[in-house]
């Protein structure tokens, strides 16, 4: 499969392909300026009241999120300061007393009043501290402001309901003040599952409506409330709203209705005007935070707005209309000249040059063509040369294949006199160097038959024999499963020639060099070892590496691992006096 096809197969554009690149870029330049500057002045009511309406949920989404996390962070201030007082040993004692049937004293209440004082609290929306036992005796209270008893004990059943939550809840006082109360169950600290009493704070209801609540705003009409789990308004913008019942109103069931449905906006009708409710469900204190939005004030500004998205589609026509053909000329130009130099077809045309130095892709695309026209000059002058090297080459290669031939012709003639006088030492040392250079020269195998190479090491050891006069001997120790492995070539000849050269170095020296190849677990382990005088294995390794320094050892060390692993290479076992080992291992994957 082409390249081409590759690319295009999800879309055959042999349709468009018959159409010349001028028209088709000039009809596609004026389909995507166009028909997106009617599109929006045609649907741009519609699509900005859309717009608008997400972009104000998102923006009283996180406005009510934002508002959240402030009214949280300032309730748990108090919450903070609810825990400390209930957990003191102060609180704890006075309560548990009361609550075991002993008189409220002077003591207890001093002794609450003098503990609070000495925890660190400044807030001046804090009106009063009531400390409340399991009885619902009053035991400290800090204000001067009260409700009525039937208010108070229902405080304290909303309490006791929201535990073991904190209970946010609002009153309005004798002295026509607006709180909020926050409350909290009392435990005994080294009993948790004890119940002591409650402890509450009244608030300023301010805090939240006058300073969390003021500087927000979706305008006219829009309202921020924050509602208990029961409905009753806790705190709002509007004031007439603080403390009403809205247990059974609309919003307030869809309110409900939509949290249980894991929505948090609606639209609905409030006080016959499409209203837009976002709420938010806090976890701590169990309340909504909640938001109405007149629907007026999303879509009022759209009217005006689409108009003038409408003439300015006008003037974006006539300016689209423009660039158009201002871009077409901008890419068709450099086009027009890339084709006539790609169909130069005379030599000075193909030496012409589009010379185009503008910076975007048609220039780089330009430069391209004339750097492949270069190339294409360069590439046949290189052409040419090649074809004049490979008929040099073709030449070499057949004076190489004389070359050994009539060195073999005369390698057989020297063989052939020596066994005419008798030299039978000398036929048969040029008999093994004719076999040896014939494996070296001819065959090119790098891995070669166990067997082969055993043999090019014995006419190798033959040819030194010559040399050294029998100053040394060889022994073979070879398993017939040896036989079926392929190993590297020439990887024994350096290890044995390594053997004669340091064991013959004293005239006086004899030398056995065994070879043995043993076969156990499809691992082939050759060794070759000798009687000589040994030496320190750490001088022939290269400074800070485990690598041999010498040229036989390094090459044979390096192909093993290159063939087999690092963990194949050469290992060398000698120490003066004793002789020297060498071990070579292959694994099974070289059975043949």
């Amino acid at each position: 499969m082409s390249l081409n096809a590759q690319k295009t197969r999800g879309f055959s554009p042999n349709v468009l392909r018959r159409i010349k690149l001028r028209t088709r870029l000039f009809v596609t330049f004026l389909i995507i300026s166009l028909v997106p500057v009617i599109t929006i002045g045609i649907f741009s009511y519609r699509a900005y009241t859309q717009s608008m309406n997400e972009k104000v949920k998102q923006a009283a989404l996180q406005t009510i999120e934002l508002l959240n996390n402030n009214m949280s962070t300032q309730l748990g201030i108090y919450s903070d300061y609810i825990g400390s007082i209930s957990v003191s040993d102060t609180v704890q004692n006075g309560v548990a007393s009361v609550n075991n049937g002993h008189p409220l004293t002077s003591g207890i209440v001093s002794g609450i009043g003098e503990m609070i004082v000495t925890i660190p609290f400044q807030s001046t929306h804090l009106k009063n501290i009531r400390v409340v036992s399991n009885d619902r005796t009053v035991i400290y209270d800090l204000g001067y402001d009260d409700i009525t008893p039937q208010r108070f004990n229902e405080l304290l059943d909303n309490i006791e309901a929201a535990s073991p939550q904190d209970s946010l809840q609002y009153i309005h006082t004798y002295r026509a003040n607006d709180k909020i109360v926050i409350g909290r169950k009392i435990y005994d600290m080294h009993h948790t599952s004890t119940p002591l009493g409650y402890i509450m704070l009244y608030i300023d209801e301010s805090q939240l409506s006058r300073y969390i609540f003021t500087d927000v705003s979706f305008g006219e009409g829009s309202n921020f409330l924050l509602i208990d789990a029961a409905g009753n308004v806790v705190s709002s913008q509007n004031a007439e709203l603080l403390g009403e019942d809205l247990a059974d109103d609309p919003i307030f069931q869809q309110i409900t209705a939509h949290r249980q449905a894991g929505e948090n906006n609606f639209l609905c009708e409030l006080n016959g005007v499409d209203t837009l409710t976002i709420f938010k469900y806090n976890t701590t204190y169990n309340v909504y935070l909640a938001a109405t939005i007149p629907q007026a004030y999303i879509t009022n500004g759209t009217r005006t707005i689409n108009m003038m998205l409408i003439a300015l589609a006008a003037v974006l026509v006539v300016v689209s209309l423009f660039l158009t053909l201002l871009v077409y000329r901008s890419v068709m130009h450099p086009i027009d000249n890339m084709v006539a130099a790609c169909n130069a077809k005379s030599d000075e045309e193909i030496g012409l040059k589009i010379n185009d130095t503008s910076p975007d892709e048609l220039g780089f695309l330009a430069r391209t063509i004339d750097n492949m026209v270069n190339e294409i000059g360069l590439l046949a002058q290189r052409w040419s040369d090649d074809q004049r090297k490979m008929r040099e080459l073709e030449l070499q290669t057949l004076q190489y294949q004389i070359n050994p031939h009539f060195l073999f012709n005369t390698l057989n003639t020297l063989k052939w006199i020596a066994t005419l006088n008798h030299v039978t030492q000398v036929s048969h040392g040029i008999d093994a160097l004719s076999s040896l250079l014939q494996s070296t020269l001819i065959k090119k195998d790098e891995l070669i038959p166990f067997d082969d190479e055993l043999r090019n090491l014995k006419n190798y050891c033959d040819i030194q024999q010559l040399r050294y006069a029998g100053r040394f001997e060889m022994e073979y120790q070879i398993e017939d499963a040896a036989g079926y492995w392929t190993v590297p070539r020439f990887i024994l000849q350096p290890l044995v020639e390594n053997s004669i050269l340091h064991g013959t170095a004293d005239e006086d020296d004899f030398v056995t060099i065994t070879v043995r190849a043993t076969v156990s677990e499809n691992l082939l382990t050759i060794h070759i070892s000798d009687t000589g005088c040994g030496f320190d294995t750490s001088a022939i390794k290269e400074k800070n590496s485990e690598r041999f320094s010498g040229i036989g050892l390094s090459n044979v060390d390096e192909r093993m691992r290159l063939h087999y692993g690092n963990e194949y290479g050469l290992t060398i076992e000698s120490a003066p006096g004793i002789g020297t080992q060498c071990i070579l291992r292959i694994p099974n994957e070289a059975i043949r």
